[in-house]
């Protein structure tokens, strides 16, 4: 490469970092914000299978990464919707299933990555991580997987069973549903929890297949 091709490629890259916001990231003295597109499940769905909404909300964690031989921080501004269906029981009425999807920004820094550790997760590391964040959630066990369609990919859901506590110490068996699609710059992560006696299947597919990304953001 001459010296004139040599000048306008670093010009090139000079202009694609400030442009980004990269430069003060990539010396330390900035941290760099990525945030995922807000999600829910359509209005259809919800109506179809009994689910109703509980909350829309957004996390926000704090991440090191090392980029170009160096740690720097990134926040991340994941996405998060919850929806419950409940019936009728010996106990009053009571919520008996739940889903809840997130969003989570692939994070590309000058076009390298996705940093983000959930890339690498399968169906399987993912549920394991839900179990470490719950510990009312044990003995997971592989059920079996199915292919369902997910914002417009061919996408593998996998099944598990696993044992759960209840608030009051009642032990209930249960499965756990759960996918993760790319989708518009984003990883999206799908997860139905229900009790094993429960025949919610037909209606969780319903919920995976009508996942709706991007969105507007849930009215404050």
């Amino acid at each position: 490469m001459d010296t004139r091709r040599r000048t306008i490629a670093a010009v090139a890259v000079a202009a694609l970092l400030v442009t980004s916001g990269c430069v003060g990231f990539l010396t330390g003295s900035d941290s760099l914000s990525f945030e995922s597109e807000p999600l829910k499940v359509t209005s259809d769905a919800q109506e179809q299978t009994g689910y109703e909404e509980k909350r829309r909300t957004t996390k926000q964690i704090n991440r090191t990464y090392s980029v170009a031989g160096q740690e720097r921080d990134v926040v991340v501004t994941n996405h998060l919707s919850e929806y419950a269906r409940s019936a009728d029981t010996l106990f009053g009425d009571q919520e008996v299933a739940r889903f809840t999807v997130l969003s989570t920004p692939q994070v590309k820094i000058a076009g390298q990555g996705p940093f983000n550790p959930v890339d690498d997760f399968s169906n399987r590391e993912l549920v394991l991580r839900l179990q470490e964040q719950y510990g009312s959630i044990d003995n997971i066990r592989a059920e079996g997987n199915r292919t369902l369609t997910v914002l417009g990919n061919e996408t593998t859901v996998s099944k598990f069973r696993a044992d759960a506590t209840l608030e009051g110490g009642q032990e209930v068996e249960v499965f756990i549903h759960i996918t993760k699609v790319k989708h518009e710059g984003d990883f999206v992560i799908g997860v139905a929890v229900h009790p094993t006696e429960l025949d919610e299947q037909e209606n969780v597919n319903t919920l995976f297949e009508e996942i709706d990304h991007p969105t507007e953001p849930a009215e404050s």
